[in-house]
């Protein structure tokens, strides 16, 4: 019963050390191998605090990203013609695919609640057996 004892007791020690030795390189915060970053993209992406900077800007970039985007959506603006207003035309097709969308909800009896995911009162199940 002694040697099973000091079976356990050995086995417990190994697995508390080898358990203390992970959990002391899980939470060791050292900066190993962390590079510098100096390029654009890293500074605006936060890659590199704010002090840490040394006042590398990229304002021509965004400017150049902005202009590019400002034009890219005026040219679809003028071939999508958004500026326009909607033509009569279109505005009757709507206005009556809406009048006959009302119509059809409209005709629906409100007691009934008979529906397409629903089996009408005279198919239930239960009556089937």
């Amino acid at each position: 019963m002694k040697q099973v004892i000091s079976r356990l007791r050995q086995i417990m020690v190994v697995f508390l050390v080898g358990f203390m030795f992970l959990l002391g390189q899980a939470f060791s915060f050292v900066n190993v191998a962390q590079a510098d970053v100096k390029t654009p993209e890293g500074i605006y992406y936060k890659g590199v605090p704010e002090e840490q900077n040394n006042g590398i800007q990229n304002d021509s970039q965004v400017r150049n990203a902005q202009s590019k985007l400002k034009g890219a959506a005026d040219n679809i603006r003028e071939k999508l013609n958004l500026d326009e207003d909607t033509p009569r035309v279109t505005k009757e097709f709507l206005k009556g695919a809406k009048n006959r969308a009302g119509e059809a909800v409209g005709n629906q009896s409100q007691g009934s609640r008979e529906g397409y995911y629903q089996n009408p009162p005279s198919k239930q199940l239960r009556d089937k057996i």
